[in-house]
């Protein structure tokens, strides 16, 4: 596989012809932002070939049909757009997401799939991400920014197929087909709460079975673990009947010559405040066979391209922007090369940056209890895309990519009163883990101390004290622990700190790591700048370390702990020093 090839997960499937989509007269939402942000993100991708100069894009759609709501437009050349692509997107996406429609750009559009609607597109309309245009042509949809929300149900299921000598694409996809009709034996266990996810009639659902662990929460970070059993009885809607459970299925065939291909898969799926016990039962055996599908494609791709049948390992992200989970089965024996490739056709697929790397092994979730973790799950991620109400002034542009909320008191630690400075600095270091710049987890108080006294800043007795640090001592320790350059912006005012709105604005544009400021004998984090040109007016994305409370996100946006600050916020009585970290280039 190499860089140059089209963007195929698996072989090409011949498309029958189809009659234009009907219009559907009912009123959706989408967020237009993120759909003008996909169209960009693929076009940042040089052309990889003849084929991708000369044709034209089209696009598919795919959404919550009961909420009317679109997740993802994902944005494709001509000749991507194909069966077995939509299969492999489907197969990626959470359980609760599917094929709702088709785009149409400049008036040429590929049908695909079973989608309900046509968008309706221009190149010129895409390029300058004008909102009106779009809603004029499409007077079916509101634009809203769908809100990120439920939990995720998570289990273990292993798997084995058994995969003769020169039939192994016949016999994986056979396996996953079986899997596929079986999906209905496992059951979802979670003995600690008494909950039990199977197969039962929907007359029988249990309403809002999961309500008590799904108000407020929060997918990446709220998670119930089930461990999977499957039932070797036909009928497991009869609770009365004796049931025999194990943990995993295993698939044979009596043959000499055969691979024996061992899968431990996650099986990851939402769980949505008001879901009944049906409701859950049907997301849990759809976002099985999803992983089943996905593992086999990822077997035909490597058997297609001659790397024969390699293992895989499970790997659940949350990309930037993105307000569902993305699940994908990684090849695990390929060279960092092959890797490399694989990802940049995977961030074309998904419509994902070409600057910066999203899908490194390293920034999938720690969902499991027993996960390596380089940042702590209970913290709150990328608060301010929950904040509903803010009407904007002018230009908008924030930090780009995840970041986790540090504040006082986390960690068993009370530096309330003189750690504001250290929890900035862990919200960038955060940064740079979940867009996958590091693996190395984010430094303590302690390791800070540390740092600074190695590196001849501080003495010793400085480890372990409770003084403070600014924006000079953070960029020496970005710089001995990351190897990162840093950026500063000094002021002699906070109505300087205004007047470097646009200076602010090119740095979320262009490097779109979180700006730590310092003044006042306070600390605060810039997560974006709002800037009218024609008036001047400005305000500031704040994320305040000060903050004590707990990860409630509603109490953090509702009570200004993130929100935006108008120019006011700073005094014009004290000095600010800013300092812009600039993560390394071509990344991916």
């Amino acid at each position: 596989m190499t860089g140059s090839e089209t963007v195929s997960l698996i072989k090409p499937t011949k498309m029958a012809t189809q009659s234009p989509t009907p219009v559907v007269n009912e009123l959706w939402f989408i967020d237009t932002q993120a759909m003008f942000q996909n169209y960009a993100n693929l076009r940042s991708f040089s052309k990889s070939n003849v084929t991708e100069v000369q044709t034209s894009i089209g696009g598919l759609v795919f959404g919550r049909k009961d909420r009317k709501q679109v997740i993802h437009v994902f944005f494709a050349y001509k000749e991507d757009l194909i069966e077995s692509n939509l299969q492999f997107l489907e197969s990626a996406l959470s359980a609760d997401i599917e094929l709702v429609g088709n785009v149409n750009i400049d008036g040429q559009s590929t049908l695909i799939g079973n989608g309900t609607f046509t968008l309706q597109l221009s190149s010129k309309m895409l390029d300058n991400r004008n909102i009106s245009e779009f809603l004029d042509q499409n007077v079916m949809f509101n634009n809203e920014h769908v809100l990120m929300e439920g939990a995720s149900c998570v289990s273990k299921i292993g798997f084995e197929w058994t995969l003769r000598a020169g039939r192994e694409q016949e016999d994986a996809r056979s396996a996953a087909e079986r899997l596929s009709m079986a999906s209905f034996r496992f059951s979802h266990l979670n003995a600690e709460h008494g909950l039990v996810i199977r197969e039962h009639k929907k007359g029988a659902a249990k309403p809002k079975y999961l309500d008590k662990f799904t108000k407020g929460a929060l997918p990446y970070k709220d998670v119930i673990e089930f461990q999977v059993m499957q039932s070797l009885t036909r009928d497991t809607s009869n609770d009365t009947e004796d049931q025999k459970l194990v943990p995993t299925v295993k698939v044979t065939k009596d043959n000499k010559h055969f691979t024996r291909l061992v899968t431990i898969g996650d099986v990851v799926f939402p769980a949505f405040f008001g879901d009944s016990s049906f409701d859950l039962y049907k997301r849990a055996r759809e976002a099985f066979n999803r992983r089943s599908n996905n593992t086999m494609m990822v077997t035909v791709n490597g058997v297609r391209s001659g790397r024969g049948v390699t293992t895989t390992t499970s790997a659940t992200y949350l990309p930037p922007g993105w307000v569902s989970l993305l699940h994908l089965q990684l090849p695990l024996k390929w060279t960092e090369n092959e890797q490399r490739n694989y990802r940049i056709r995977l961030h074309k697929f998904f419509n994902l940056p070409s600057s910066k790397p999203c899908l490194r092994l390293s920034q999938s979730l720690a969902l499991h209890t027993d996960s390596v973790r380089l940042t702590n799950k209970k913290l709150i991620r990328e608060p301010h895309l929950s904040i509903s109400n803010y009407q904007p002034v002018g230009v908008v542009t924030t930090v780009n990519g995840p970041y986790n909320y540090h504040h006082y008191m986390q960690d068993g630690i009370d530096d309330n009163g003189w750690g504001c400075a250290y929890r900035s600095f862990q919200t960038i270091w955060s940064w740079f883990i979940l867009n996958g710049y590091t693996d190395k987890p984010v430094p303590s108080h302690r390791d800070i101390q540390q740092t600074l006294v190695n590196i001849g800043d501080k003495e010793q007795k400085f480890v372990g004290s409770r003084q403070w640090i600014g924006s000079t001592e953070i960029s020496y320790v970005l710089n001995e622990l990351l190897k990162l350059e840093c950026r500063f912006i000094a002021t002699n005012s906070g109505a300087e700190v205004v007047e470097r709105a646009r200076e602010l604005a090119r740095h979320f544009e262009t490097s779109g790591t979180p700006v730590m400021i310092g003044g006042n004998m306070l600390a605060h984090t810039i997560l974006g700048v709002d800037f009218n040109e024609t008036t001047g007016e400005t305000k500031f994305l704040i994320l305040d370390p000060h903050y004590t409370g707990t990860e409630d996100i509603k109490t953090i946006t509702s009570k200004g702990w993130c929100a935006w600050k108008p120019a006011s916020f700073w005094s014009t009585d004290h000095f600010y020093n800013m300092v812009l970290a600039q993560p390394p280039h071509d990344a991916i």
